[in-house]
C-alpha cells in the first residue's frame, strides 16, 4: 500500500494525523510505503516571527488572545491524547521552505521519514527555531544527512522545484488544508481524523485490492 501525505512541519494536526495513521497501521497490521510531500501553511512567512505563538495567530488570522489560547490548548490536548507533546509556549514558527527542501534531500537518500520525524520533534517538543538554517543544519545531520549535502542545499535553490511540484500537485488535487493522506492514489483522508476512520479507510482499500475493486475518495466498488 502506498500512502502519499501532504503536510507542513509546523502544523499541529499534521503531526497528530501522522501519529493516528501510525496507530491505525499498527492496529491493522498493514505495511505501507509512505511518501511525504511539501505543503507550506504560509509561504510568505519570515524566518522567525519574533513573538510567542498566540501573537502569531493574532497577526496571521486576527484571533484575539483568549481565542488563540483556546485553540492552542485544544491542539495541545489533541496531541497529548495520542501520546505526543506540543509545547506551544516554546514553539518558534517561521518559514518552512528550507525545511521542505531538506526533506526532499532526505527523501532522495531514503531518509525522508527520519528527517520528517526530527523536524517535527524539534518544533513541537523542543522549541527549536525551524526557520533558522543553522538550526536546520544541525537537525538534518542528527537525522543522518551528510553535512556537505545539507550545506549544498542551504546555499542554493536545490529541491526548490520539488517543493513547488508538490504544492502544484496539491492544488490539482484540491487540497486546501493539511494533513492530507492519499492512499494508493484512490482514497483520501483529509485532516487528523479519528484512528477508527483511518482503520476503516485502510481496510477498505486493502479489501478492495483483494476483491478487485476500484476505489475513489468516497469509497470502493467492485469492478
Amino acid at each position: 500500500m502506498k500512502i502519499d501525505i501532504w503536510s507542513d512541519v509546523i502544523c499541529p494536526f499534521c503531526t497528530i494525523g501522522k501519529r493516528k495513521l501510525e496507530l491505525a497501521l499498527a492496529q491493522t497490521g498493514i505495511n505501507a510505503d509512505i511518501e511525504w510531500h511539501s505543503f507550506e501553511l504560509n509561504p510568505h512567512a519570515p524566518p522567525s516571527y519574533g513573538m510567542p505563538l498566540p501573537g502569531v495567530l493574532h497577526t496571521l488570522y486576527g484571533m484575539d488572545e483568549d481565542y488563540a489560547l483556546g485553540v492552542l490548548a485544544h491542539e495541545e490536548a489533541a496531541a497529548r491524547a495520542v501520546g505526543l507533546e506540543f509545547r506551544w509556549r516554546d514553539a518558534k514558527p517561521g518559514n518552512t521552505f528550507d525545511a521542505h527542501r531538506l526533506l526532499h534531500l532526505g527523501k532522495s537518500v531514503g531518509l525522508g521519514g527520519v528527517v520528517k520525524d526530527r523536524f517535527l520533534r524539534a518544533y513541537f517538543s523542543e522549541g527549536q527555531e525551524i526557520g533558522n538554517p543553522a538550526v536546520l543544519r544541525v537537525l538534518a545531520q542528527e537525522a543522518g544527512l551528510e553535512a556537505a549535502a545539507i550545506d549544498e542545499v542551504l546555499a542554493s535553490d536545490l529541491y526548490a522545484d520539488a517543493v513547488r511540484a508538490d504544492e502544484r500537485r496539491a492544488a490539482e488535487l484540491g487540497i486546501r488544508g493539511v494533513p492530507y493522506f492519499l492512499i494508493d492514489g484512490q482514497m483520501a483522508i483529509a485532516g487528523a481524523q479519528d484512528v477508527t476512520e483511518f482503520v476503516r479507510v485502510l481496510q477498505a482499500r486493502q479489501n478492495a485490492d483483494a476483491r478487485g475493486a476500484t476505489c475513489d475518495s468516497s469509497g470502493c466498488a467492485l469492478s
